[in-house]
């Protein structure tokens, strides 16, 4: 007779690595506390510049989530209304809702059977009249053939916004993903590579007028 063992595995645990870091993370707290600047901040900006600074780029807009992220992306880049944007069908629903919230229409191209990236030998043949931007997904750390999309993209006049929420840190041929394309958007959610205290994200770019129009927009 096989007995039925009732465990509970949690979708994820962050206990253990804070307790490496208690110290640091507690002081950090208890700073952003006595500043009384709860959204926003010098302690924001701070990170913006940090995090500008790691992934490669000049500018870097904080924001409160990946969702957002890309959402403002595709606001500062005017996309909406009967624009077309490519992206992959394998990601997290945010990927596809933000072009519908904008009001474009997402079209999706299939994966390599390899990597499960968007497989940018699919790109250029969905491209119509229409098509003003690709969302790739750089997925589980692995990111998108760069070189390749960028090369389709210039080729079509085409904006490239980067989907890094699960590649923090990644590098295509030497540059973090988030400092290849024309706008990189991260997500520090908890169960992320680099996870906040709740929910969070970023926007990276190398333009002054994009990181204007996004600090405009948020």
């Amino acid at each position: 007779m096989v007995q039925s063992l009732n465990y509970s595995v949690p979708a994820f645990d962050n206990k253990q690595q804070y307790t490496i870091i208690e110290a640091e993370v507690s002081a950090a707290v208890l700073e952003v506390l006595a500043s009384g600047r709860y959204i926003g901040g010098p302690l924001v900006a701070g990170f913006e510049q940090q995090f500008a600074a790691y992934i490669g780029v000049t500018e870097c807009v904080a924001c409160n989530s990946g969702t957002d992220a890309l959402f403002l992306a595709l606001r500062a880049l005017n996309i909406g209304a009967g624009d077309e944007v490519i992206t992959t069908p394998f990601t997290f629903i945010a990927t596809a809702e933000v072009i519908s919230a904008v009001g474009a229409k997402p079209v999706f191209v299939d994966i390599d059977e390899t990597t499960f990236n968007l497989d940018v030998n699919q790109v250029a043949a969905a491209i119509t009249r229409h098509t003003k931007a690709v969302i790739p997904v750089h997925l589980f750390g692995q990111p998108v053939d760069m070189a390749a999309l960028m090369n389709v993209a210039k080729a079509h006049n085409l904006v490239v916004i980067e989907d890094c929420a699960q590649s923090t840190g990644a590098n295509w041929a030497g540059q973090k993903v988030g400092s290849i394309g024309h706008i990189g958007c991260f997500s520090f959610y908890p169960t992320k590579n680099l996870g906040a205290c709740g929910d969070g994200g970023a926007i990276t770019t190398n333009d002054p007028e994009i990181a204007a129009r996004l600090r405009f927009l948020k």
